[in-house]
């Protein structure tokens, strides 16, 4: 059943009051990728694109500290190619990334216990 027109009107009106609009541009087949994304986690590409500048902004206005180290919100540096077999590792697990980091971490200190060795403090 098609909406009429003077409710288009009304909302268009509204979001021209209440929202600015931004256009960017991806690279063909990234947009079905960040679709598939924000859906397999039951948002929507707008609220996910805004999720994404949104943390991303709060993450570097963070103070940080030498590259590598922890920061101040417990947040750690890690190099690209780590980062992206991290990430790639957490969805073929079917968990988030700091879910995914927390086990292997876990994982990879009771592998050291069983060697003798100690965790480094």
């Amino acid at each position: 059943m098609p909406v009429p027109k003077a409710n288009q009107r009304a909302v268009n009106k509204y979001k021209k009051i209440n929202y600015d609009r931004i256009e960017i541009t991806v690279p063909k087949g990234q947009r079905d990728v960040f679709q598939a994304h924000a859906v397999a986690r039951g948002e929507s590409t707008n609220a996910f694109i805004g999720r994404a500048i949104t943390e991303t902004m709060e993450r570097d206005s963070a103070p940080q500290e030498a590259a590598g180290t922890a920061l101040e919100a417990g947040v750690v540096s890690l190099p690209p190619d780590t980062l992206k077999a991290a990430q790639e590792g957490a969805q073929a697990a079917g968990e988030g990334l700091p879910q995914f980091i927390a086990r292997a971490v876990e994982t990879q200190m009771e592998q050291d216990k069983m060697k003798g060795g100690e965790p480094n403090e």
